[in-house]
């Protein structure tokens, strides 16, 4: 029989070798990662450069910076787990910083291509992570009847019944509807009930640092009215990109905080 010593020295083994495990795992997960990234940036640059003149080319973004947006884009974002993130959003933010660098060393007066991209990342983002699952809420609980003529009401029952995507100026009005305690009709309602039971959705969306950026977004109309005009500045491009990556520097930006959802336990 095993005395208390041997039991207590044979379990710190066991678990040395599953702290080993898990960093082995771990460093594969980076390394894979990282080798997606580096592969999406070439597969990128390369379906982008064919469409430049012969003097662009020279100075496009494949040539001399890709190892800049691959460390960026990698360490920044690989503690949640970029692997479980839909695909597409990986390629929008790779597209988005690809343009910035492009355009920026370039002296381009339109930045749309990357207002237009992270547009795109938010989108996917809260499809995959928010609407989908909304809207199997929404059903389990019969929420399919449209009551009340308001305009939220009504799209969200767009949303559960018709399948319409949810964009991120709804949804910051309906957070603030929340947040402030305003009426509350039915589809509201049900999407407060929603965020009580995914508190890992609650979480994030209702956290105050999360919804002044989101103001700040809003109030820009980058993703609206100057997108709908297709010309966006310089100026609007560095403040929304400050405000949605934050230079791939502070992990409360915008999109940091939406992928951050699939990485916390419901």
């Amino acid at each position: 029989m095993k005395t208390k010593i041997e039991i207590l020295t044979q379990e710190n083994l066991d678990l040395k070798k599953r702290n080993s495990e898990l960093s082995r795992m771990l460093l594969v997960a980076k390394n894979w990662m990282e080798k997606q990234i580096k592969e999406e940036i070439t597969k990128i640059s390369r379906k982008n450069i064919k469409k430049l003149s012969e003097e662009t080319k020279v100075s496009f973004i494949s040539w001399n910076n890709e190892e800049i947006i691959t460390k960026k884009i990698y360490y920044f974002f690989w503690d949640i787990v970029m692997m479980n993130i839909p695909r597409q959003t990986i390629e929008h933010i790779i597209s988005a910083e690809i343009n910035y660098y492009n355009l920026e060393k370039n002296n381009e007066i339109d930045w749309f291509p990357v207002i237009s991209s992270y547009n795109k990342v938010i989108d996917v983002i809260i499809e995959n992570f928010i609407t989908k699952e909304f809207r199997k809420f929404a059903k389990k609980r019969w929420q399919t009847v449209l009551r009340k003529n308001d305009l939220i009401e009504k799209f969200l029952n767009s949303v559960v019944v018709k399948w319409y995507s949810l964009s991120v100026w709804r949804l910051y009005n309906i957070i603030k509807t929340i947040k402030n305690n305003w009426e509350l009709f039915d589809y509201w309602l049900c999407f407060r009930d929603f965020l009580e039971k995914y508190e890992c959705i609650k979480i994030i969306l209702l956290d105050d640092i999360f919804y002044k950026n989101l103001w700040i977004i809003i109030k820009s109309e980058v993703f609206w009215e100057k997108r709908h005009k297709w010309f966006i500045n310089f100026e609007d491009t560095q403040k929304a990109r400050k405000i949605l990556v934050w230079n791939f520097e502070d992990k409360n930006c915008i999109i940091y905080k939406l992928i951050e959802i699939q990485n916390i336990p419901y």
